[in-house]
């Protein structure tokens, strides 16, 4: 996992973010789009199939909206997105250690994405944590992150690099952008 971001002042914040995430125990909302792209969106529909009315973690309300975007929200804890790039992405609030992505083509390709959003532009809004990739994927869902498996293991404690790894069956074409041992939902020992 790398700590980027735009300049040197993002890449503090981002580090902040995710120490002051930890052990926090946030609840909030998972926000899986399925956009008018309908072959970026196929991780919805694999939700819908799966996934849907499953209770997947107790902190976590996982909406599945037909939308493009949400704008003006604050209880973003994950934002798994469905468009080569995401408007109103800065009109959100996100807590320390929340998490975004989109399955684009080049959303990993930090300086020169072209026409797909960089992962950068989730750090600079305020998450934590992105994931994308570098070459073409297709819209297999096994190259990106799967909404269930990241939010389970990440809201049981595991740290956001475990969690992203274990989320991603094929993590070749990609790279990770985040605080790696971001953990808010750490278990304390007493």
């Amino acid at each position: 996992m790398m700590l980027a971001g735009k300049n040197v002042d993002q890449v503090k914040a981002l580090i902040d973010r995710g120490i002051a995430s930890d052990g926090t125990q946030p609840t909030g909302s998972a926000y899986i789009m399925n956009t008018t792209d309908s072959i970026r969106s196929v991780r919805a529909k694999v939700f819908i199939s799966y996934y849907l009315g499953k209770t997947i973690s107790p902190h976590v309300n996982v909406q599945l909206l037909q939308a493009n975007s949400i704008s003006g929200t604050t209880d973003v804890l994950f934002y798994f997105q469905g468009l080569h790039a995401v408007n109103d992405i800065t009109t959100n609030k996100y807590p320390p250690g929340a998490v975004a992505d989109q399955l684009t083509s080049y959303g990993g390709m930090l300086t020169d994405s072209g026409s797909h959003m960089s992962i950068l532009e989730c750090i600079a809004a305020g998450f934590t944590g992105s994931f994308g990739t570098v070459s073409e994927p297709c819209s297999w869902t096994q190259k990106f992150p799967n909404p269930q498996f990241m939010i389970q293991h990440y809201t049981k404690g595991e740290t956001l690099i475990e969690s992203y790894w274990k989320s991603i069956l094929q993590v070749f074409p990609g790279v990770f952008v985040g605080e790696p041992l971001a953990n808010p939902w750490r278990q304390y020992i007493s």
